[in-house]
């Protein structure tokens, strides 16, 4: 629905006012900054009201915006502008001191995303699956045992357990190792799973001399580990008015705590290419919430997410800018160990 530039001035002084008070906006709260008499202000609140963009919580109050009125002010009204200099910074300094290992980058991501924007934030690992193979090795534990090491370019490292009913000599595993890199370095796990099942099909009649290379890369690659999820400032939950209640704040907590639940609602964004908001009619059982979320990614394949989630009432003009630079550090951070 199309809104008149008066309707659109109202709802937009609405929104801005509401995100900053927490409280509902009366016309005379307006009226100065808007030009309008209180009566005119009224008259266009109240066919807010009644196409579903603005609410009176109560008989004597002001209004409030709804979660349509948000998604109007996001997709017709907001206006972008880029990341100041100085959160720039602050960024890249405090998420890339030193760099270290990947799952050390995003523990500091979410540290410091919770604090600039007092939200709590989630950010998914790559998946397994789009990374590309780097390197195996296969170190001997003890007859039978075997702990298979698999680096991912990009920094991501699985360690399996794998077991051999063949006794095996490091020295033969050395050589499988060699081997299995020779063939897929450069190439992701998923095309790597699919290459297995094919030459173990045929493994006996044309691979006889490394079969036991490939059962072993079999079992390293059985099946695709859920990605690690990382979150920080939780706490910053009850610092908003909109999530006093206990059964809202308890909704949330179950929801950080479930990780299937968290990697499905960061799944739902993964096919955005850049910054994106979904509201609470967007996840269902979690009324009143927001999630910024974006990408991060190496080159052309999305690897992770990164999210800020918290009220629907979130100043959007700033946290999307932040999540966005944000992801294209973690890129960066990606790129950087290609």
């Amino acid at each position: 629905m199309i809104l008149s530039k008066r309707e659109t001035a109202v709802l937009t002084a609405v929104v801005e006012t509401y995100v900053e008070t927490a409280l509902p906006v009366s016309s005379q709260a307006l009226a100065v900054g808007l030009g309008l008499s209180p009566a005119s202000l009224r008259s266009t609140m109240a066919a807010l009201t009644e196409k579903g963009y603005l609410q009176q919580p109560h008989t004597s109050a002001g209004r409030a915006p709804t979660v349509p009125a948000f998604r109007y002010y996001l997709d017709e009204v907001l206006k972008l502008g880029p990341l100041p200099r100085r959160e720039q910074s602050r960024l890249h300094d405090h998420i890339q001191p030193g760099a270290g290992d990947l799952p050390q980058v995003l523990r500091r991501a979410v540290r410091t995303l919770s604090s600039l924007t007092r939200q709590v934030c989630v950010i998914m690992a790559p998946r397994q699956d789009l990374a590309r193979w780097r390197q195996i090795d296969f170190v001997l534990l003890r007859p039978g045992m075997i702990m298979a090491v698999l680096v991912m370019q990009g920094g991501l490292v699985s360690n399996r357990l794998v077991q051999m009913d063949e006794s095996l000599s490091a020295d033969e595993l050395v050589r499988y190792g060699n081997y299995l890199n020779s063939l897929f370095e450069g190439r992701t796990t998923y095309e790597v799973r699919g290459e297995i099942e094919r030459q173990l099909h045929n493994v006996r009649k044309t691979l006889d001399a490394y079969r036991r290379a490939w059962e072993l890369a079999a079992q390293a690659l059985a099946e695709e580990e859920q990605p690690e999820v990382f979150v920080g400032g939780a706490s910053h939950l009850t610092d908003q008015p909109e999530f006093t209640e206990l059964e809202t704040i308890q909704e949330l907590l179950r929801l950080i705590e479930e990780r299937s639940r968290l990697l499905e609602l960061l799944d739902k964004t993964s096919a955005s290419q850049s910054v994106s908001v979904s509201l609470s009619q967007d996840m269902p059982g979690l009324a009143g919430c927001s999630l910024v979320a974006s990408p991060y990614s190496a080159f052309s394949t999305n690897h992770g997410t990164l999210a800020v989630l918290g009220p629907v009432r979130m100043n959007y003009a700033r946290i999307m800018p932040v999540v966005d630079f944000a992801a294209q550090i973690l890129s960066q951070c990606l790129k950087s160990r290609f």
